[in-house]
């Protein structure tokens, strides 16, 4: 059997049945592999990076591996954003990679290069990878893959590379008699069931001395498919709850118990009910700096810590937040002890302290009243706010970075059963249309929208011709202010509003992206007023096929509110009056 034919049939063995690529001299093995495969296919992008994102996202919807494949040189470079992606976020997506005959290689010579387009990417993308090998000998090739994909679903999940020379590809194998990977030789950092059990006993004894707890939802809640099991938990507890961004859509936002997402650029009402709040029981989150603010030693200063990670460097950081109680384990196996141990007990009434932090986030609405009274153009958060009030609880959002994200995350209303993600970690600009595009492959060409910013969709703006070519009805939705918006602001604040590489006037241009759509025949339509907002967006989410929808924001759209570095997340800008902000701290802010 040829090997890249091996390769196909075990990538369809576990599960995958898509592979995004673009194809090169270094993967023309394997890309004819894949054609040849039952059950596969292959999805050719325009450009590597949209292949790693688009793996991403079809990871996240299948609740199982994406796959990319790119071939030697720029093709596989091209890769390690969205490879990066998959690396912060905990998704596992196996990257596969063509590179020069072995016989070609350098070796252990010190020249640069010997093999056309020889490059190490096992190397490169080490840092950014759960594991990243090459395949020296065909014999090998059955248990390296074993391994990858097991290293790449096990503890906290990730991104995994092979790198194939093109002689291992198309060497003969006998399967029958390839080395299996034993998944003993796996080693976890896990806490053992006898030291989870003894954490929940300590959690238990803090959550029944408690008089204003917090629950922080987190993305890994999600990861671990116990979005169900999570708010039973919380219905038994019956304690505020608080989302990060990656577990936005954890919970439905019309939740009686739920106030808001925490952080830098979080509600003010959840912001305060995180800050003043005793005792936290944090679950799947690593509450990374985006959460806590910049001085995490300020984060819910006053609360007793329970937190729960799979893993144990994101524990204990040594940055000025230490959990109280650690638990280094899946949620999904804490999630069910927790409801157990909490069925058994009397919870504390916390009636008087839900009813504050339900004030406080009645108190400071995100969407203001005079922002819908605008006459011309888009306010940003009004637009979020209408278009979630468009779509059901059946819909896929995926939103890219910045301005965009943040007005997203701020501004959208979440259904229960609607999914909302963006690649949280590594954030980068044009994640949101590939993974789009993966995110609808996954799901047999559903319909999925799409929220971008002008900057980020020129970036990966050749994957039109994608949508278009395999008929995907996903609906594009470019938040335009004509610049770079959250360097804008950025600069506002630490240059007096020099701007520098972020407007028309200081270098930075953005091309019609009407004229652009309609030239992949891609149907258009642009919103530029609050008139024109709820017809045009029924007009687009009914849109059989794809369609691109520009909408025109004000130039100087701000994201509010947000945090000032060095300042403790319960004080956002812009800065409430002292005698209010004193007024709604409970916790001494000076402590």
């Amino acid at each position: 059997m040829k090997a890249s034919d091996y390769l196909a049939a075990f990538l369809v063995k576990n599960g995958i049945h898509h592979v995004f690529q673009v194809i090169g001299g270094a993967s023309v093995h394997m890309v004819n592999s894949l054609d040849d495969q039952k059950g596969m296919n292959y999805i050719c992008v325009n450009h590597e990076q949209a292949a790693t994102m688009a793996a991403e996202a079809y990871a996240r919807m299948t609740k199982n591996m994406g796959a990319a494949m790119a071939t030697s040189g720029p093709g596989m470079t091209n890769l390690i954003t969205g490879i990066g992606c998959a690396y912060f976020d905990s998704i596992p997506i196996i990257c596969i990679t063509g590179q020069v005959n072995t016989f070609e290689s350098k070796g252990k010579s010190r020249a640069r290069q010997i093999g056309f387009q020889e490059t190490d990417i096992v190397k490169m993308v080490k840092p950014i990878t759960k594991f990243s090998v090459q395949v020296t000998d065909p014999d090998d090739l059955k248990y390296l893959l074993e391994k990858a994909v097991a290293i790449a679903k096990s503890g906290r999940p990730g991104p995994v590379l092979i790198d194939i020379p093109m002689d291992i590809q198309r060497a003969e194998i006998d399967p029958k008699k390839l080395k299996s990977f034993n998944g003993s030789e796996l080693k976890e950092d896990l806490d053992d069931i006898k030291t989870i059990e003894d954490k929940i006993l300590q959690t238990i004894e803090l959550i029944q001395k408690a008089k204003r707890p917090v629950v922080i939802a987190g993305g890994a809640i999600r990861y671990a498919d116990q979005v169900d099991k999570f708010e039973n938990l919380i219905d038994i507890l019956g304690f505020p709850v608080v989302a990060t961004w990656s577990g936005i859509d954890v919970l439905p936002h019309d939740h009686p118990l739920y106030r808001g997402q925490i952080g830098v650029y979080g509600a003010r009402g959840a912001n305060f009910t995180i800050q003043n709040s005793d005792c936290i029981i944090s679950i799947g989150s690593r509450l990374d700096t985006r959460i806590t603010g910049g001085k995490p030693e300020t984060f819910a200063r006053a609360a007793k810590k329970i937190v729960v990670d799979i893993d144990r460097a994101e524990l204990y950081k040594n940055r000025g937040l230490t959990p109280d109680v650690g638990l280094c384990s899946n949620v999904a196996q804490v999630i069910p002890l927790l409801i157990k141990s909490a069925e058994k007990i009397k919870i504390p009434d916390v009636t008087s302290w839900k009813k504050k932090t339900l004030e406080w986030k009645n108190k400071y609405p995100q969407v203001l009243s005079s922002w819908r009274r605008r006459k011309s153009k888009v306010d940003p958060y009004v637009f979020m706010e209408a278009l979630s009030n468009s779509l059901s609880g059946k819909d896929i959002v995926v939103t890219d970075c910045g301005a965009n994200l943040t007005w997203t995350i701020q501004g959208f209303n979440v259904k229960r059963g609607l999914r909302l993600f963006s690649a949280m970690g590594n954030s980068p600009m044009a994640y949101a249309f590939p993974a789009s595009i993966g995110a609808s492959i996954a799901l047999n060409k559903k319909p999925v929208v799409c929220i971008i910013g002008d900057g980020g969709f020129q970036m990966n703006i050749q994957e039109l011709q994608t949508m278009i070519y395999h008929k995907l009805p996903i609906k594009i939705f470019i938040i335009n202010n004509h610049s770079y918006g959250i360097i804008k602001q950025f600069q506002e604040m630490y240059f007096h509003g020099k701007y520098v590489a972020t407007t028309p006037e200081s270098g930075y241009s953005v091309p019609d992206f009407i004229k652009i759509a309609k030239a992949y025949g891609v149907a258009t339509e642009t919103i530029r007023n609050h008139k024109e907002l709820y017809p045009k967006i029924k007009k687009v989410l009914a849109c059989k096929g794809s369609i691109l929808c520009d909408v025109i924001i004000p130039d100087d759209s701000k994201l509010i509110p947000k945090l000032e570095f060095g300042k403790p997340i319960e004080d956002l800008s812009p800065l409430l009056p002292r005698k209010e902000f004193l007024g709604n701290m409970i916790v001494d802010p000076d402590k």
